[in-house]
């Protein structure tokens, strides 16, 4: 639900007729998203009374929304010296603290106005919701279960609810607690966005299978490319077993001679929180020829903000009679809609003792729906480690990759990858 519709009751305009209706004009702007034009209501209500704690309030809460966090505790505090126990200026402090990340702040202005007015349901819902942003989703689950109890009728406490439920891995509940809100609002968007992206989440067991084709100078081979494992161990932490034949079906080496060469792999994924994810793995190759090669890899992914995340990783192989290689990567993701996000990659990769290095620059387009359905396409070019005496070291490729949620169980993947590189 739009945060800026949540808490614009609480503010007080304690003004003449003329005057309230002006500020009314600017929490109407401030809440739509007219930020500037809000401010310069507010800015003229404070020239002519600088004391107006109506106005006050409504221009933190505007400088709030529009994420200037300073300017909004600045309002916020001088209302608050106005009037110690004004209620919107105190809720109003909290959320602009806990938007800010600074939750135990936010925390102790909604302690203070529930010591200010005991059963307040805006305390208990601003204690809520910091408990919820900052990972707490036991104790943001107790507590909207408590304001689902006293207020049944507000369907923003069921969405509130599930999310709480999904922080905790508990897609069940969350479906419950959705399903009695979209009982009392059947077309509520949020809630039936919710409702579907459930279904899309982490199962606790999933068993995930992949077969491929394969083309290569009039050779061609189909089998199994991939069976992976996964569980939920704990509420950060997944662990998966892998099999990879990949090599198998892309290397034209082993197409053309029938030989298999498969991966056996171990990993965890690690959430830390919204921001932070981990990946580690180790596993082993059995090549042509019994020969084994080790491979330890990991990935790390930070969400910078909504619009901007990076990852970064890489691999190192080595082993008995086979050059040691590694790869590192990086790329950065960028979402342009709510449906379209662009994300370039580029890696570099060595085998020991050849010539140069690999670089390869990548770059992937995503479109997805809200039904779960998503397409990759995307472009490759780079550069073959091979030395000077090949005349034209240039690669390059293109795929297209489709995720199909068949049904609530069932999900298919299919894609396509051409590649032409140095032979």
């Amino acid at each position: 639900m739009n945060s800026r519709f949540l808490f614009s009751v609480f503010i007080l305009l304690l003004t003449g007729p003329l005057a309230a209706q002006d500020l009314s004009e600017a929490q109407r702007l401030a809440a739509a998203g007219d930020h500037p034009a809000a401010e310069k209501i507010y800015d003229a209500a404070l020239a002519i009374n600088p004391g107006n704690a109506g106005a006050l309030t409504g221009a933190g809460y505007n400088y709030s929304w529009w994420k200037r966090p300073g300017q909004a505790r600045q309002k916020f505090e001088a209302a608050l010296a106005l009037e110690p126990g004004n209620a919107a200026a105190l809720a109003g402090q909290g959320y602009n603290a806990a938007w800010a990340g600074n939750y135990q702040v936010a925390k102790n202005y909604f302690k203070k106005l529930q010591q200010l007015q005991p059963g307040s349901v805006e305390a208990k819902k601003g204690l809520a919701y910091v408990h919820l942003w900052s990972g707490n989703g036991q104790v943001a689950e107790r507590l909207f279960e408590e304001l689902v109890l006293e207020n049944p009728q507000e369907i923003e406490f069921y969405i509130a609810l599930a999310q709480a439920n999904l922080l905790e891995n508990k897609a069940k509940r969350a479906r419950i607690a959705l399903a009695s809100g979209l009982q009392l609002h059947p077309q509520h968007p949020v809630a039936s966005q919710l409702l579907a992206k459930t279904y899309s989440l982490a199962a606790p067991f999933e068993l995930d299978t992949w077969g491929g084709y394969s083309a290569v100078d009039g050779d061609s081979r189909f089998s199994l490319r991939t069976v992976q494992l996964s569980a939920q161990i704990t509420r950060p932490l997944r662990l998966y077993l892998k099999y990879d034949n990949s090599l198998t079906l892309d290397l034209a080496s082993l197409i053309r001679s029938s030989q298999e060469a498969q991966a056996f792999s171990a990993g965890s994924i690690v959430t830390w929180n919204s921001r932070l994810t981990s990946r580690l793995e180790y596993g082993a190759r059995l090549l042509p020829g019994s020969v084994t090669q080790q491979i330890a890899g990991g990935e790390q992914v930070f969400v910078l903000s909504e619009k901007l995340s990076v990852k970064g990783g890489g691999l190192f192989g080595w082993g008995q009679g086979i050059a040691r290689e590694w790869l590192a990567y990086g790329s950065l993701r960028v979402p342009l809609t709510a449906w379209y996000a662009v994300e370039p990659y580029y890696f570099r990769s060595k085998v020991e003792n050849s010539p140069e290095a690999e670089n390869r620059l990548m770059f992937n387009n995503q479109l997805r729906s809200h039904g779960g359905y998503e397409l990759n396409l995307g472009l490759t070019y780079g550069k073959a480690g091979l030395g000077n005496e090949v005349a034209d070291r240039n690669l390059y490729g293109a795929y297209a990759t489709a995720i199909l949620p068949f049904g609530r169980t069932v999900w298919g993947l299919a894609s396509f990858r051409y590649e032409k590189a140095p032979s």
